[in-house]
């Protein structure tokens, strides 16, 4: 009896250190354009090295929300072990608008890219957080909004990771960054939900291939246009894709574009396992990358200068 207890309080010592080493998020609020929105914050502990914390945003796609984007690609883990800040706001009706309010293809939708500036501004009211380090990432929709967000908000956002979403016509068409971002992305080739040829669209609400897009930030960020180019070892087991690499090098501005295109890859996030069902909807899943990390040692690696 005695073994068994000692047992049990290992165990449950071992889950408090767990439960310890990782804070759980922070709900939160705001107010922008008189429309209350909703955001989860998760804050690592502090650390006496940090001067101040870079912030990465996770947008979920179309239909999810922030549980999704704070459980799944498994970013706050990983921050709390490499001390940023992860935000993962919730979309009104489960979907980001990419667009500005007023446009043709945004009727009577939210001006999301004011509510992540609404954001930042809230952070910075309180936590100490670097401005000079600030990222995004997203699914779909989300990677979709990532885009966007990083030709509307160029001043603000440092680097992008979108994941399974192509840039917007629109976007590409009426509003070409101020300033460069650097741009990491991740594609399938067999996508069935977010076409790697791109999907047609009205009122600017097209999606533009992946190649297109990729050429969108090549071109902003002053990079060479000639990438270096490799083919990732395949994981073990074999999932039947096969990840190939471009990168394009730095020219006129400190950004950088890498783009990891997953051939036989589906709609699915790189290095996380894929639900059976889904699986059946989306696709194929590569296990050769883990994207979460390597999107973060490429943001760490991309600050605004």
């Amino acid at each position: 009896m005695k073994r068994i207890l000692r047992t049990i309080c290992s165990a449950l010592a071992v889950l408090s250190s767990i439960a310890r080493a990782t804070p759980p998020s922070i709900s939160k609020t705001i107010a922008v354009d008189g429309v209350k929105r909703h955001y989860l914050v998760f804050v690592p502990d502090a650390s006496p090295d940090v001067r101040a914390f870079p912030v990465v945003f996770v947008f979920h796609g179309a239909n999810n929300d922030s549980s999704w984007a704070e459980h799944v690609p498994g970013f706050s883990p990983l921050a709390e072990k490499k001390h940023f800040i992860v935000v993962y706001p919730d979309g009104i009706n489960k979907r980001w608008n990419p667009l500005p309010v007023g446009s043709p293809g945004s009727k009577a939708k939210p001006d999301d890219v004011a509510f992540v500036s609404a954001i930042i501004d809230d952070l910075q009211a309180h936590y100490r957080i670097d401005p000079k380090r600030i990222y995004a990432t997203g699914s779909s929709n989300g990677a979709i909004f990532c885009h966007a967000l990083a030709a509307r908000l160029s001043n603000r956002i440092a680097a992008i990771g979108p994941v399974s979403g192509n840039l917007v016509e629109g976007i590409s068409q009426s509003f070409p960054p101020p300033s460069p971002v650097s741009v990491i992305l991740f594609n399938g080739s067999d996508d069935p939900l977010v076409r790697y040829t791109g999907e047609p669209g009205r009122n600017g609400m097209g999606l533009l291939s992946v190649p297109n897009t990729i050429a969108f930030w090549v071109k902003v960020d002053g990079c060479e246009n000639t990438p270096t180019k490799a083919t990732l070892p395949r994981a073990v087991p074999d999932e039947g894709t096969t990840v190939i690499t471009f990168t394009f090098a730095k020219k006129a501005s400190t950004a950088e574009v890498q783009a990891y295109v997953v051939e036989h890859g589906g709609h699915t996030w790189p290095g996380v396992p894929t639900d059976p069902g889904w699986a059946k909807i989306a696709g194929k899943t590569t296990m050769a990358v883990n994207a979460t990390e390597t999107m973060w040692n490429f943001f760490e690696a991309h600050p605004k200068p």
